[in-house]
């Protein structure tokens, strides 16, 4: 793998190149309709459905970042046009196979909700926070702040455009390529309807490497010039640094923690909705093991206690029941960790002041109080409802979290992704 010094900069030259190429395809709207074939025909391939609410929503985003953009220096102009070629690369694909942001334009729209929580977090942060001018930023005085936010603005649209190199688009024989052209560009020569399936050999986070790849097809010379080399070079490593714990540059800690903002505000919708998400698998498997009496409830040392409107899953046992469950039928859960960050995600558990789900709750035991950890679910999430008034009375307390110690951080063990396979083949 190329090192951490060299790949910016062959990066950077790519983009210069492109940006400095002479243009002959002219913008191009995004299609009115689906592309693709409908989930389930094809292994791979994603649900394209009309979904016009997702349209309204990508509007109603692309109107807020233009006015939180700067007036000054053309930024909302510039910004306009660098969304339009957004809509162009990506049109209407998905940011993800069965994750967040699934369906069509999720891409696009969770590009602007990225871009407009930089903007945002730009805004509000202090001028004395900006890094000084003849710094690392090269910015001049005349400016700065607003080459600043729109460094920002760019870093949020751009920072998933390596996940187009994980998709495998075809129309017949032709594949696409999104290093080379649009997908308006695409569709506009392709006679019948592309299938689109995502790559088998994708690995996770690696796509942060190769966006900046796709920069030249938003960006153009006046950009360049208004950024300057130190500008751009920002922008290089704000993208790659996401999904990168060696030394991530401090547009890219706050890009991180926004892209991942986006990422659980969706997590809602797509985990409840898709019977594929692995929060909704295990669900079912929990309460398919209530139903069928193998996980016991509110007896002596059940893995399951019913109180009133909340239920308390007792784990890891838990866990491993469902897991042994869904395996019958080949399914696997997450690890346990990755699990728990999922089902705080979806909004399904409660969570503690800090985003965890996992509680410590007091029960009766025969020589006295008996202390488990578990996920706190609504009753009737997790019990079925018409075994609820069969169930003997049960009473449990859910322990008060402890003052917080120490200065943690989620970033604690992330390594840099592995690259395997060609992303441009």
């Amino acid at each position: 793998m190329l090192d951490a010094i060299a790949l910016p900069r062959k990066i950077f030259r790519r983009i210069y190149r492109e940006i400095f190429r002479p243009k002959v395809n002219p913008s191009l709207p995004v299609p009115v309709r689906p592309q693709g074939w409908v989930l389930g025909v094809a292994p791979g391939t994603i649900k394209l459905s009309p979904e016009p609410s997702q349209q309204v929503a990508v509007d109603n985003l692309i109107e807020e970042i233009l006015n939180r953009l700067p007036a000054d220096m053309d930024c909302r102009e510039r910004g306009a046009r660098v969304i339009a070629k957004l809509r162009d690369l990506v049109g209407d694909l998905p940011a993800s196979a069965d994750h967040h942001h699934s369906t069509r334009f999720g891409l696009l729209r969770h590009s602007l909700e990225v871009a407009l929580k930089m903007l945002e977090q730009s805004s509000a942060t202090a001028v004395k926070e900006h890094p000084p001018a003849a710094t690392i930023d090269g910015f001049g005085n005349i400016g700065s702040n607003s080459r600043w936010q729109y460094l920002h603005f760019l870093a949020g649209l751009c920072h998933d455009l390596g996940k187009l190199f994980e998709m495998d688009v075809r129309r017949g024989d032709r594949r696409w390529s999104p290093l080379h052209e649009t997908y308006a560009d695409f569709l506009r020569q392709a006679k019948t309807n592309p299938v689109m399936r995502w790559r088998a050999d994708r690995v996770r986070g690696a796509h942060a490497m190769f966006s900046p790849s796709l920069v030249h097809h938003l960006i153009d010379c006046s950009d360049f010039k208004y950024l300057g080399r130190e500008g751009l070079t920002q922008l290089v490593d704000a993208i790659i640094g996401t999904h990168n714990a060696e030394q991530p540059t401090p547009v890219a800690r706050v890009l991180r923690k926004l892209d991942q903002k986006s990422v659980e505000e969706a997590a809602p919708e797509w985990m409840l909705k898709r019977t594929d998400s692995k929060v909704s698998q295990f669900v079912r498997a929990v309460r398919a093991l209530i139903e069928k009496g193998e996980l016991g409830v509110n007896s002596f040392a059940a893995p399951v206690y019913m109180a009133g409107d909340k239920a308390a899953v007792i784990v890891p046992l838990a866990i491993q029941s469902a897991r042994d469950l869904l395996k019958q039928d080949r399914v696997m859960l997450p690890g346990n960790i990755h699990l728990y960050d999922l089902l705080s995600q979806s909004g399904l558990v409660e969570t503690d002041s800090a985003g965890r789900c996992v509680r410590k709750i007091r029960i009766s035991g025969k020589h006295g109080p008996v202390e488990l950890s578990a996920l706190i679910f609504s009753t009737e999430t997790i019990v079925p409802k018409r075994m609820i008034p069969t169930l003997p009375n049960f009473s449990f307390e859910i322990k008060p979290e402890e003052p917080k110690h120490g200065n943690g951080t989620a970033d604690a063990g992330k390594t840099t992704p592995t690259i395997t396979g060609d992303p441009f083949g």
